[in-house]
């Protein structure tokens, strides 16, 4: 049993370690996209959640027309997509 635990230690650290890494890079990705918590709310539920932070590493913002209104519009880096559109009143 003692080497069986030897073995699984090590490893159950690194898998640990890895997975603090690379949540800790898409943590300082979300926050060097430099927007507010009411910004990261992509649902639009009315509160932003942890999983709509680390959303924000994966989104950009571009400014749009709409009824020739300007408007911000967030879209997904991975396809273009718009996530959502804020426009003021």
């Amino acid at each position: 049993m003692g080497a069986i635990r030897k073995i699984i230690t090590p490893v159950l650290v690194t898998l640990v370690v890895i997975v603090g890494l690379y949540l800790a890079a898409v943590g300082f990705a979300s926050w060097k996209q430099g927007y507010s918590w009411t910004e990261m709310d992509w649902n639009q539920d009315g509160s932003t959640s942890i999983v709509e932070f680390f959303m924000a590493s994966d989104i950009g913002k571009r400014t749009i027309t709409k009824d020739d209104k300007p408007c911000i519009e967030y879209f997904s880096f991975k396809d273009g997509l718009p996530i959502k559109t804020e426009c003021p009143q």
